[in-house]
């Protein structure tokens, strides 16, 4: 198990996209982790019309992205959100990963009414406005505890892999390998866990790491909407906070308008830098080495 997991750690680390990723990727995990560890909670200057919305002072490593509207650090504001938007997002992630395979799964292998009601859910989610839904709960149980806020996000996510998974277990299931692992008389479990989910890896890797980017906009649009309670930290809640003070026009709230915008955009980067490394590693006709 260790071998393979290292093997297919150094096929990422060979292809140049995952390589980028991982290490952007992994980059933001630790400013994550140590954030509370490593940097002060909050860094500001005593409010005056020269410390608000300071612009960059090259100087001062705490002043590097200039101040907010209070005489913030901006810095420190990202590095201490960066640990709400990993955790709810990855936990998002993983939430609508498992739900998406476990019905995929259960629909495509066991069939009959099991498989017409899962996907006539399935469809049923698919057909729901999902950005209203999940504002409308958001605004029900305006929380900010990670776990709540990730099953919330979650909620209408898995459809569309449950149904990308079950299409693929169908083409499993009907395979010659499939019956001569019946014949042998191989149990339903063993099957499921270890022939079908191994040769589905890389496919769950990928939509894992899709739904990990969609959580972000996901949680970053409804703390700028001010759906969730309020956060100063929290990317999405900066962004909204400088285009109320005009960044959009060019005030002096422009840099607290594009660093967390930069933020957001980086850690989309490296997760699609990962997710399309993970597709080049996994498909033996566009691997390259």
């Amino acid at each position: 198990m260790v071998n393979k997991f290292l093997y297919y750690l150094e096929l990422m680390w060979k292809n140049k996209k995952s390589r980028a990723g991982l290490i952007i990727t992994m980059f933001y995990v630790i400013i994550a982790a140590l954030g509370d560890l490593v940097f002060p909670k909050s860094y500001t200057l005593p409010p005056s019309p020269q410390t608000i919305f300071m612009p960059p002072q090259p100087g001062n490593f705490y002043l590097l992205f200039g101040t907010g509207p209070f005489g913030e650090s901006i810095l420190i504001q990202l590095i201490q959100g960066a640990k709400s938007v990993i955790i709810v997002s990855f936990l998002a992630g993983l939430l609508s990963t498992l739900i998406g395979m476990a019905i995929g799964i259960v629909s495509g292998y066991l069939g009959g009414i099991v498989d017409n009601i899962l996907m006539g859910i399935t469809d049923i989610v698919l057909t729901m406005p999902s950005l209203v839904f999940i504002v409308v709960i958001a605004s029900v149980f305006r929380t900010s505890n990670p776990f709540i806020l990730a099953a919330i996000l979650s909620i209408t996510s898995w459809a569309g892999l449950a149904r990308a998974i079950r299409s693929q277990v169908l083409v499993i299931k009907n395979s010659p390998t499939m019956e001569v692992l019946k014949v042998l008389g191989l149990t339903r479990r063993y099957i499921i866990f270890r022939e079908i989910v191994p040769t589905l890896g890389s496919y769950i890797a990928i939509h894992y790491i899709l739904n990990v980017e969609s959580a972000v906009y996901a949680e970053t649009g409804l703390y700028y909407l001010g759906v969730l309670p309020y956060n100063p930290n929290n990317w999405g809640a900066m962004i909204q906070e400088a285009l109320s003070d005009g960044a959009a026009f060019g005030g002096k709230a422009v840099f607290y308008f594009i660093f967390p915008t930069l933020a957001v955009v980086g850690f989309m980067a490296g997760l699609i830098l990962l997710s399309y490394g993970i597709d080049e590693i996994s498909n033996p006709r566009i691997r390259t080495y």
